[in-house]
């Protein structure tokens, strides 16, 4: 691979301007950086490489001394170590969101930014397993995870005006908060709590236990499996309060294993809401 010279790196510099040193800065952090056509949200690179390596510097300096111009995205997922949940009010995000939140409760505070078009881009830390986009995951709410891509500050919105990090919530100001259990709800009662798993799956499960980065998900599985088949939440809570005591290195603490649980009811008692005669079933 040619490299460019020092001086071609500091042309480049001067060309990419604001654009090229936010690249290189989010390069820094670990994010997988890409160009996007000026005022667009489109990649205009073959992207797919860097949702699993992200390009070096050099690579970065070159982007931006051909099209000086360009925006920035970042390749969401593991490669970047972020999920991004993309709020779009002109579409009822907003409205949504605090619909979500009430169920839910409210997000955690972390990394924010503004986008050219009035929404908002709240990031979270990757969870360690693969959490798959989601586009429509309420009216105006999109989820950016593996194998995603979000434009980034300081790119131009086609309105002419730019993204921006929300005051106090910049990269730098702010350290990502964990992802909700809550926004990965359809990977368990969407997918093995309504078509099941193996009997041996479980039974495997409960002895087995899991280390940590597996803890959360593993105690919603866990959850929606028994409430499907028809196990009181509360003794749920008190099932996976020991398993976790038990089988998880190190254990988690024992409110967020309620809280886990507690999340898994709430959308279960809906999703058996939904399904009663007369709203929709024979």
């Amino acid at each position: 691979m040619i490299r460019p010279t020092k001086k071609g790196l500091t042309a480049a510099r001067k060309v990419g301007g604001a654009t090229l040193e936010a690249a290189l800065g989010y390069a820094a952090r670990g994010w997988s950086i890409v160009p996007v056509a000026p005022r667009a949200k489109r990649p205009i690179v073959r992207w797919e490489p860097f949702q699993h390596e992200a390009a070096d510097d050099a690579q970065i300096e070159r982007w931006f001394a051909r099209w000086s111009d360009a925006n920035l995205a970042v390749v969401t997922g593991e490669v970047s170590g972020l999920v991004v949940l993309d709020i779009d009010p002109k579409h009822g995000g907003e409205e949504a969101l605090a619909e979500l939140q009430a169920r839910h409760g409210p997000l955690p505070v972390s990394v924010e930014a503004i986008t050219g078009g009035g929404g908002r881009h709240v990031y979270f830390a990757h969870p360690g397993r693969e959490v798959r986009n989601r586009t429509g995951l309420a009216p105006g709410i999109d989820l950016r995870g593996d194998g995603g891509v979000i434009v980034v500050p300081p790119s131009l919105h086609p309105s002419g005006r730019r993204y921006r990090w929300k005051p106090g919530r910049a990269p730098d100001e702010i350290p990502l908060a964990p992802l909700p259990v809550w926004l990965e709800l359809d990977r368990w009662m969407g997918g093995d709590a309504s078509r099941g798993q193996p009997l041996a799956h479980w039974r495997a499960l409960a002895r087995a236990g899991v280390e940590q980065g597996r803890r959360n998900s593993t105690i919603a599985s866990f959850t929606g499996h028994l409430l499907w088949h028809g196990v009181d939440p509360d003794v749920v809570i008190e099932l996976m309060l020991a398993w976790n005591a038990q089988r998880c290195e190190p254990p988690l603490g024992d409110g967020e294993v309620v809280e886990t649980v507690r999340s898994i009811e709430r959308t279960h008692r809906r999703q058996a809401a939904a399904v009663k005669p007369g709203k929709g079933t024979p």
